[in-house]
């Protein structure tokens, strides 16, 4: 009998541990399925990408405010600073009062001076050193607010009338035409102070941009039109609206058409480029995920995002100033080892960014400057007032071999990054533009950065490929239409150079696609199959425990009755 208790009760336990096992089996199936989410989500692998228009650019960009240098000398320093250090974007503002005091003139009667003359020299210095400049044209002249309340306090807001910015986008375009391809339309208009201190409306910005994308495409119809960045918030109006609301209320009011390539402001709030929480209250470097579902949820999924602003704060260690309002601040060793580790991110989980333009160069105002000497500001500058470069600056001045290269997605014959000596030919063909051999002597690069590479190739083509220093394969399409073949895999996730020779002056490349699949995408099934497993056993094994308690008690029932009856439990004989 006492053997019997105490089997009776290790089994009990057993049960009770099968059961607290199987609920906790059961309880992690959701709670990893959210963790996977949120490890995985916005991340794309390359394996089903199509080209995007514009995103096989360099993409280090940087925000300029040259048009508030006064010496031309200085100007020109800190462009080859810029074009040194790799970058091949600028964003710079081209201020609309400025350029237009009053209605139609385009003089400076104080000095006496055309108003366009410094931006003249930017453009034509810029392009001297190869940079791209985003004309962000925005500040309105007050004359262009006429009739609008609350100009003192609110400088910067739409114009009474639209047609009025239009004609100015269309001037400067008209100006620039064949020198600037980039324009951005306006500022944050999602911001109070920068729509006039009105209430924000993301229906009227679609109007003032629909007609200044038809003025700037009537003037150059080649010129790429930029939506303005948009301030990253979780306000909900009236004053301010988070970033993620206007961009669905421009689309609501029919806003597509009237931009060529989307944009987003990044910043950090202390949070590191490798945090993966998205959420709408949190401004973080993956809150630009947000922004691209909401673009793929409209139909809009083709065009591509670039970054007008993006920046952690970080301020020198002897601050005095005024704290910050963009999150805990970094050091400036962090804020150089973030910028550059979200670029890299950048590149290899997003194939629909193009340009992320760091915010900024340096601070247009002296740090004697007593109005402005404790804005915080100043902490996101990446070169000190005298140009001495912080360790920001001397980072990324080292990073464009490594990020400026196709990382994941796909590239089209007529991407930037495919390089070809004589005997290769990019040509139209029935399937798309091609590069096609013209012999077998010619040898075509392509400059890539992660662990796959495709490509795919019109029927006939036979070709040899190498990377890096790797032994050569042949690669050959005898099928009868165009068809995609690993060309390397298992590389380390880093850059590469493909080099690739013809075996036989027929068929050709349609596109070569970079793939990249981090191993977390693949944890959530075998997770889920190893659960299953552990569970099923675990249900086994209970169901026998159970099933052999229940034998236990049944024996031992058995067993005890006759000698309880024997003993005189039962009923009297006498």
């Amino acid at each position: 009998m006492v053997r019997w208790f105490a089997d009776r009760y290790r089994n009990l336990w057993l049960v009770v541990l099968h059961a607290l096992v199987i609920l906790g089996l059961v309880a992690s199936i959701p709670a990893n399925i959210v963790a996977f989410r949120t490890m995985t989500r916005g991340i794309e692998t390359g394996e089903q990408a199509v080209p995007i228009a514009h995103t096989d650019v360099n993409p280090l960009g940087i925000n300029t405010f040259l048009q508030a240098e006064p010496d031309p000398d200085k100007v020109a320093q800190m462009l080859d600073m810029i074009a040194a250090a790799g970058f091949s974007f600028i964003r710079q503002p081209f201020f609309w009062y400025e350029i237009e005091p009053e209605p139609g003139v385009f003089w400076d009667t104080k000095w006496n001076v055309s108003t366009w003359e410094k931006y003249d020299r930017i453009v034509e210095l810029a392009r001297q050193r190869d940079i791209e400049i985003i004309a962000r044209l925005d500040k309105p002249p007050r004359w262009a607010r006429a009739g609008q309340p609350n100009l003192d306090q609110c400088p910067d807001g739409p114009p009474t009338h639209y047609e009025d910015y239009a004609r100015f986008v269309e001037a400067v375009v008209t100006r620039y035409r064949g020198k600037i391809r980039y324009i951005q339309i306006w500022n944050e208009p999602n911001l109070r102070n920068e729509w006039g201190c009105q209430p924000i409306d993301p229906a009227a910005f679609t109007r003032l941009l629909a007609l200044a994308y038809q003025a700037a495409k009537r003037a150059d119809p080649t010129v790429l039109v930029l939506m303005p960045g948009l301030a990253p918030t979780d306000q909900t109006g009236p004053e301010n609206l988070s970033d993620l609301l206007f961009l669905e209320g421009m689309y609501q009011a029919g806003a597509a058409p009237y931009f060529d390539i989307a944009s987003a402001m990044v910043y950090g709030y202390g949070y590191s480029p490798s945090d993966r929480r998205v959420e709408f209250a949190r401004n973080n470097f993956s809150r630009v995920i947000q922004t691209r579902e909401i673009m793929v949820r409209y139909g809009d999924h083709a065009k591509p995002l670039w970054v007008a602003e993006y920046n952690w704060v970080a301020f020198p260690p002897d601050w005095q100033g005024l704290p910050s309002v963009w999150g805990r601040p970094v050091t400036l060793e962090q804020q150089a080892r973030y910028l550059y580790e979200g670029y890299l991110r950048a590149q290899r989980e997003w194939p629909w960014i193009g340009v992320l333009c760091v915010w900024y160069f340096r601070w247009w105002l002296p740090p004697d400057d007593p109005a402005n000497a404790a804005d915080p500001t100043r902490g996101f500058a990446i070169v000190e007032w005298d140009l001495t470069p912080r360790p920001a600056f001397q980072l990324l001045a080292r990073a464009r071999p490594i990020l400026d290269r196709a990382w994941t997605g796909a590239y089209a014959a007529d991407s930037r990054y495919w390089q070809a000596s004589e005997g290769w030919e990019r040509r139209a063909t029935p399937a798309g533009q091609a590069w096609v051999p013209q012999n077998t002597a010619g040898t075509l690069e392509f400059l890539f950065g992660g662990p796959r590479v495709d490509l795919t190739l019109l029927p006939g083509t036979r070709i040899s490929v190498q990377v890096d220093d790797r032994p050569p394969r042949v690669l050959a399409n005898t099928s009868a239409r165009p068809q995609r073949i690993t060309a390397a895999a298992g590389l380390a996730d880093s850059p590469h150079t493909l080099i690739i020779r013809p075996l036989s002056p027929q068929g050709g490349i349609l596109q070569a696609n970079v793939i990249r699949r981090p191993f977390v995408l693949d944890t959530l099934p075998s997770f889920l199959g190893a659960t299953g497993i552990v569970l099923a056993l675990n249900v086994v094994s209970l169901a026998w425990t159970l099933r052999r308690l229940g034998t236990r008690h049944r024996i031992v029932a058995s067993l005890t009755a006759p000698s309880l009856r024997q003993s005189g439990a039962g009923p009297s004989s006498a």
